[in-house]
């Protein structure tokens, strides 16, 4: 029984393996494309810079006053945005005071506002201040700057401060 058995098995091994197969059908392919189009943040600030001269101890000076107004060029973003500033370089002797404080010695503030001074938000050392919430995409931001020059100094030199702004995904 067991030879017939086997006997049978390979006689219908040699009759499959005479079937005609399609060699070629694992071997068709195709081709498609895929068009991907990225959220993508940009930023350019018009007015790089600030040159605000001598100051008075414990005076105040605004960018609006001296015809400076800071653009935040916004054009390319393609997502709802927020727009951050940061100081991120004090002066060389002068440091921007902490949350709340008014300026002293060697110690100044700088705000910010994107009303005219309707609401101001101070610019932060440590973390970045958001100044703008939720900008459409594709849409620029107009800001302007306070600063309040400390109240007395231990130097006379020229202070130079780095403000970074930002944008962020909202």
């Amino acid at each position: 029984m067991f030879k017939k058995l086997a006997i049978f098995l390979i006689s219908m091994l040699m009759v499959l393996s005479f079937i005609p197969m399609n060699a070629g059908a694992d071997q068709t392919s195709d081709t498609f494309d895929i068009t991907v189009t990225g959220e993508y943040l940009w930023i350019d600030i018009t007015n790089a810079s600030w040159a605000i001269g001598t100051v008075a101890m414990s005076s105040s000076h605004w960018t609006n006053e001296t015809g400076i107004t800071f653009i935040a060029d916004m054009d390319n973003t393609t997502v709802t945005a927020d727009l951050k500033l940061q100081i991120t370089n004090d002066g060389a002797d002068w440091a921007a005071t902490t949350t709340g404080n008014a300026p002293a010695a060697d110690t100044y503030r700088l705000n910010n506002s994107i009303d005219t001074w309707g609401n101001e938000n101070e610019t932060l050392v440590a973390s970045a201040t958001t100044i703008s919430a939720s900008i459409a995409a594709g849409n620029n931001e107009t800001f302007d700057l306070r600063f309040d020059a400390p109240t007395a100094t231990t130097v006379a030199t020229q202070q130079s401060i780095t403000v970074t702004a930002s944008v962020v995904k909202s």
